[in-house]
């Protein structure tokens, strides 16, 4: 195998590895720390599938030219980040995507149960793209717990989140590793 097999394969590999590795962990201390175990579509739902889509952005992003080997991680137009998101794009990097933006606003997450409660004449209760909750803002809650008595509910952990914009930026690698590694192949 040539050098430049290796060290391609090192970068598919371990370094893809370690970079993921990262990510999640800033996954789970700066995301999921401030979910609601209530919410069906809190973000550690969605942990496997932001996995492999982290995964999946280093491996498409690889690019081998004769002089040089490029890659990145993170697809910007897939989480939404854009003017419009990808087709294809799930809901649950979508949501993953809003987080990563930030949220403004003070908002009320109303799951199935509390939507039966709070409208128990309605049959055809919109519960959000999920079809499990929804988020409704805190002024037009407030406003149903004044008019109807709906209960009082905390806001959505995530409202006002001030998002992660330097998120896939703050990547740390050890190249002496990746080198010792290399050189001992």
């Amino acid at each position: 195998m040539s050098i430049k097999d290796e060290l391609i394969n090192l970068i598919k590999v371990d370094i893809k590895n370690d970079i993921v590795s990262q990510l999640m962990d800033r996954f789970d201390n700066e995301i999921v720390v401030f979910e609601d175990e209530n919410d069906p579509m809190r973000p550690s739902v969605c942990r496997d599938e932001f996995m492999a889509f982290l995964e999946e952005t280093i491996d498409n992003s690889l690019l081998v030219s004769h002089n040089q080997i490029r890659f990145g991680v993170g697809d910007e137009r897939k989480l939404g980040f854009d003017e419009e998101l990808d087709a294809d794009t799930t809901d649950c990097i979508k949501i993953l995507g809003t987080i990563l933006q930030g949220i403004s606003g003070r908002y009320v997450l109303v799951t199935t149960e509390m939507a039966r409660d709070m409208f128990p004449k309605d049959k055809t209760i919109y519960l959000g793209r999920t079809g499990h909750a929804y988020l409704m803002p805190r002024e037009e809650y407030n406003k149903g717990v004044e008019l109807y008595g709906w209960p009082e509910k905390p806001d959505w952990r995530f409202s006002n989140f001030p998002g992660i914009p330097d998120f896939f930026e703050q990547i740390q690698l050890d190249m002496n590793k990746y080198m010792k590694k290399l050189m001992a192949g």
